[in-house]
């Protein structure tokens, strides 16, 4: 019931008259983590934008900017706060250095992917989580799920691994959540900017690397120097963008304005989690196409990554009681809505039963 009022509140505000012709349109700044011309991180934000101005009749309008462009990505969170700028198109997983948290509400190891997340935002504990962590940290913004960016890769490697005692010898460019996993098992985690992966590799630098969801991937040219996925992407079976919207910039608009950017942004959610699989698969198997080999992990490389994860997500629930919360509250609407899936189906990447140079 409580989904449904929701869903019928949105309707009738989306359906109201918009303002009187002439007016000038309501205009939120929006800085963007990832470039708009991005496959799925970017392109998403440009179809956000789009959908407001269109439902609005043009009252209501997302100047877009570019990463960089006044704001680092990086900066785009504290700026928001502070009012600098209005809102922010972004993922929460960029804040995890302060927000403990951040990154359960963006995509973590051995976590739910797109339909998961979804009924956990709508039917679940997931946006008033999601509010909290930046309430109770004295962050000023509104936040909104609003898109997937799609599910990542395992990453790309230069040699193949047998056993888990072969990631001890991995110089690997990973973050995060994931990195923390690689590095339990020995890995050497390097920190080197996507944009500087294809000199790193060719330096001897890096054995491997993480880097986007494959639609991404495919644009960067690693393929010249890499020849090895593994699949799937355990570290991040899915990437959720977010909308921030400073709070006092929020609060001041109408309650028409409101639900056009909630309706917008579920329907954004709605629409990419469609998309995504099909996107991701296609730049698979187009890197397939051009020799690059598909390889699934060996089972007890798997095993050995998800005992390990379970170690550090023990670690980090002790010392933050709220990723404890986050975490325990997702497992738990995962057990109990069924969606706890097999290890092949952890994302939205084509299953590999085998090394092959093309999906099957």
């Amino acid at each position: 019931m409580r989904q449904q009022a929701r869903a019928l509140g949105i309707f009738l505000l989306v359906a109201l008259p918009a303002a009187s012709a002439g007016a000038e349109p309501t205009r939120l700044v929006v800085p963007t983590a990832y470039g708009t011309h991005l496959p799925g991180l970017g392109t998403s934000a440009v179809a956000l934008a789009k959908l407001i101005k269109e439902r609005s009749g043009g009252d209501l309008v997302l100047e877009l900017k570019q990463p960089g462009d006044g704001t680092k990505p990086q900066e785009i969170l504290d700026k928001v706060s502070d009012g600098s700028v209005d809102a922010g198109f972004t993922t929460s997983s960029f804040w995890a250095g302060k927000l403990p948290a951040a990154s359960l509400f963006s995509g973590y190891p051995f976590g739910p992917g797109g339909e998961d997340y979804l009924a956990w935002f709508e039917h679940g504990n997931g946006r008033k989580l999601y509010q909290e962590m930046y309430d109770h940290a004295g962050i000023k913004v509104h936040v909104l799920p609003c898109a997937f960016g799609g599910a990542e890769a395992g990453g790309w490697f230069l040699k193949e691994l047998s056993t888990p005692e072969d990631i001890k010898s991995l110089r690997m460019r990973i973050f995060g959540l994931g990195g923390r996993v690689m590095s339990r098992l020995g890995a050497t985690t390097v920190v080197i900017p996507g944009g500087n992966l294809l000199t790193a590799f060719g330096k001897g630098e890096l054995d491997a690397a993480e880097l986007y969801p494959p639609a991404v991937d495919v644009l960067q040219g690693l393929k010249d120097k890499v020849k090895l996925i593994y699949v799937p992407g355990w570290h991040q079976p899915e990437t959720v963008l977010e909308l921030i919207v400073n709070k006092d910039r929020w609060n001041a608009l109408s309650d028409r304005e409101r639900g056009l950017i909630e309706g917008a942004c579920l329907a954004t959610m709605q629409a990419t989690l469609s998309e995504s699989a099909k996107l991701q698969s296609d730049a698979l198997a187009k890197l397939a196409n051009e020799g690059v080999r598909l390889v699934p992990w060996p089972e007890d490389v798997l095993s050995a990554l998800r005992t390990a994860w379970e170690e550090v997500a023990k670690e980090e629930g002790d010392q933050d009681y709220f990723f404890r919360t986050v975490l325990d509250d997702i497992e738990t609407f995962r057990v109990k809505s069924g969606a706890a899936k097999a290890e092949s189906n952890l994302s939205a990447e084509p299953k590999v039963s085998a090394e092959t140079n093309a999906t099957p």
